[in-house]
């Protein structure tokens, strides 16, 4: 049964007008509902824009196979399976390669139909309805009689055929995968329509006949910015970990389109996006909210030199290399690289870390202290699964068979030496303790704080995009201040106790993406640190 199904499918006899599909009533109301969807209810608030989008690609892969099969005069099984697979791989790649989105989009461009692609991969679940376009159309592109005559098998639609072939190619090429509002703008010869939007900043393609394609990113919806720490090097500081797939367009001569695609989903005190092309360098867009306020941009200036206060100008020559050759405010930052001496956070690599307390009173029935900094305790005899300290110590002032009072107040983790419940003589004091998040410890009879330093030329890391800028640490114990950076020890001592302090991290976010970087999920302050409180080595 399977060999039988596979040779009708793979067939090569010439044994189907496809165009006769393009009368039945699945084909026209698959193309109905792609006509109404993309051109009165994207954008119109009628529907929410996750099902106009999803709408349309599923009414594509209904409307495109049987279309192209019919434009190519395609007869056989085999051609028309090609045809399914060729729109179907067409339709992958666009949503989940930015370059083939933009080679797609430079492509419409050429004919005249303008598209802006969103890479999306949820898209692909659309893909599925090419087998429910073969299952419901093949039937109607049989010949209507038993006898095959040379007219019923004639490879090229009739003039009926031809005429809705005709609209469902236009109404495929005009298609948009956009959920932009507003009121349309006619250009100076009636027929092709740019629609005005609201936006603060905006792309004005200047050249006289050249389209312009162009791919423009949005920063990550979960990114955090410390917006005045950050505005004098945005081309430095905003690397391209921070930003998602965005769009590409295809900007006719003389129209309009937003810069930011995210402006119903993401409020901020700043925004950024990056913009490039074959020929435009990566650059960032950068500006305050305030600064320039949102407004309806018209699709396309009826004048040269007609720009409103977002506006950034784009040019080609005559090769159709892009350029941005102007913005009416100062919003273009070329991206760069950070100076060499420029500081870059500090590896994830060396934090502390400790696996889940086990809070309270316990005896050590082992300890290791492994050579990557990791302690290991065995804990009542091994009734507590392993406990897991990992902090820059070489060594700890504990041993088999004391015991142990583990103290978890969250972003500080205290080991405290403990008497033996049983056994009522006292025991030397003795405190381990990590600290990490926003704040630093207290510390009995100390003193400790962080300060930036303000004078460090800043630079992003680039698999998170991390921006920080650098701190040192000071403490003031038994009368004496010291300053010390990340990765030094340091020893005060007041005659009654020892005080060993091991800087860990240090740090004043300004860009962060939570979900990739280690730390707090937060900006500002990123401290981590170990102290060793004991009783004085100078008693006798």
């Amino acid at each position: 049964m399977t060999r039988r199904w596979l040779d009708v499918v793979f067939s090569s006899r010439r044994e189907l007008r496809p165009a006769r599909a393009l009368l039945s009533p699945t084909w026209l109301f698959a193309l109905g509902v792609l006509a109404v969807n993309d051109h009165l209810l994207k954008g119109a608030g009628l529907l929410p824009g996750v099902l106009t989008g999803k709408l349309s690609d599923f009414a594509g892969m209904l409307v495109a196979p049987a279309l192209l099969a019919a434009l190519l005069g395609v007869t056989s099984r085999r051609g028309l399976l090609h045809c399914h697979i060729a729109v179907g791989l067409v339709f992958a790649l666009i949503n989940l390669s930015p370059a083939c989105a933009d080679a797609w989009s430079w492509l419409m461009g050429l004919v005249g139909f303008p598209w802006t692609i969103t890479v999306d991969p949820t898209d692909l679940l659309a893909l599925p309805a090419l087998a429910l376009g073969w299952r419901a159309l093949v039937p109607a592109m049989r010949p209507a009689a038993a006898p095959v005559s040379s007219v019923s098998l004639s490879r090229w639609p009739t003039r009926p055929e031809f005429g809705v072939a005709a609209l469902g190619s236009l109404l495929c090429v005009a298609t948009s995968d956009t959920d932009d509002g507003g009121e349309g703008t006619w250009g100076d010869e009636g027929g092709l329509l740019y629609q005005d939007f609201e936006a603060d900043v905006y792309l004005h393609n200047s050249h006289a006949e050249q389209d312009i394609v162009v791919r423009v990113r949005d920063l990550l919806p979960d990114v955090e910015i410390d917006c005045f720490n950050v505005q004098s090097k945005p081309g430095v500081l905003f690397s391209e970990a921070l930003f998602g797939e965005g769009q590409t367009w295809s900007i006719p001569p003389g129209a309009n389109v937003p810069a930011r695609g995210d402006l119903d989903r993401v409020t901020r005190e700043c925004y950024a996006v990056l913009v490039s092309s074959d020929s435009i360098a990566p650059t960032v867009l950068f500006w305050n909210a305030g600064d320039i306020s949102l407004e309806w941009i018209p699709g396309q200036h009826e004048s040269p030199g007609e720009y409103l206060p977002g506006a950034v100008e784009l040019v080609a020559d005559d090769d159709g290399r892009a350029a941005i050759a102007d913005s009416q405010r100062e919003i273009v930052f070329p991206q760069r690289d950070p100076g060499e001496n420029a500081y870059l956070p500090g590896s994830d690599a060396a934090r502390v870390a400790w696996s889940a307390p086990p809070s309270g009173l316990h005896r050590i029935t082992e300890l290791e202290l492994g050579s990557d900094g990791c302690a290991a305790f065995d804990l009542d005899d091994g009734l507590l699964p392993r406990f897991y300290f990992c902090t820059p110590l070489t060594e700890l002032p504990f041993e088999a068979g004391q015991y142990l009072s583990v103290e978890d107040q969250g972003d500080l983790l205290v080991l405290s030496r403990a008497p033996d419940p049983n056994d009522p003589s006292p025991v030397s004091q003795v405190q381990v303790a990590a600290s990490r998040g926003n704040n630093l410890p207290s510390i009995s009879g100390a003193t400790i704080a962080a300060k930036p330093v303000f004078d460090a030329e800043l630079g992003p890391e680039l698999t998170c995009g991390t921006v920080a800028q650098p701190q040192e640490f000071s403490a003031e114990f038994g009368g004496e201040i010291v300053r010390f950076a990340p990765g030094d020890k340091v020893e005060l001592d007041d005659g009654a106790h020892h005080l060993t302090i091991h800087g860990v991290h240090a740090e004043r976010r300004v860009i962060l993406l939570p979900e990739c970087a280690e730390g707090p999920d937060t900006l500002g302050d990123d401290l981590e640190l170990v102290y060793v409180w004991a009783a004085s080595q100078q008693q006798p």
